[in-house]
């Protein structure tokens, strides 16, 4: 099963976000550049949310000139399985997904069902990779843009530390580190249940 692992800190204002990208402690862990994504979300469902339901996200997302479609599925603790590809339409990526590993039930869930647009999210996004003493590896992202659900937008402003190789508690303790440092909150919430919120106001 695909897993992700990443833990999510609300940042208050873009210069807020500023000052974590380009911190000392960033700046010693980073390799590389940041690599800028303009990304622009579409999270679907079938009418009678049969994904909601089972808390499942599936989206289209358009990363630059590529468009990635995924699937969520809650795992243990922080852990999310986590299943994407490349695919032109929601509809032809079902299948793709089922074979890298995708629950089969989501066949199943959305065969013969229209998928609809349930909400969205637009925003910029800086990521590079962090390597620390331990050797642990995990993206920093840095999103700034906007949550949109019905006729509501919000402002979306966070940091997302996503594990990648190596120890969860090195990545967590530095999520600590930067919280202390930056006055920061865990976000508890995905950007989806965020944006599906507005859509139902």
């Amino acid at each position: 099963m695909g897993l992700e692992l990443e833990f999510k800190l609300a940042v208050p204002q873009p210069e807020c976000l500023e000052k974590i990208l380009f911190d000392d402690a960033v700046t010693r862990a980073r390799r590389g550049d940041f690599r800028l994504l303009e990304m622009a979300t579409v999270y679907y469902d079938t009418p009678d949310l049969a994904l909601r339901q089972r808390r499942w996200t599936l989206r289209l997302r358009q990363e630059n000139d590529r468009l990635v479609a995924t699937v969520k599925t809650p795992a243990a603790g922080r852990a999310r399985g986590e299943w994407s590809c490349e695919a032109g339409t929601i509809e032809s990526a079902i299948d793709k997904l089922i074979a890298l590993g995708a629950p089969a039930e989501l066949k199943e869930l959305t065969e013969n069902k229209p998928l609809s647009m349930v909400c969205a999210a637009k925003f910029s996004r800086r990521a590079a990779d962090l390597v620390f003493s331990d050797g642990t590896v995990c993206e920093l992202a840095g999103d700034a843009g906007k949550l949109m659900g019905g006729s509501k937008q919000e402002d979306l402003c966070e940091v997302e530390l996503e594990l990648k190789a190596g120890s969860e508690a090195t990545v967590q303790a530095f999520a600590e580190e930067l919280m202390e440092r930056f006055g920061l909150q865990e976000e508890p919430r995905s950007k989806f249940a965020r944006a599906a919120a507005l859509a139902q106001q």
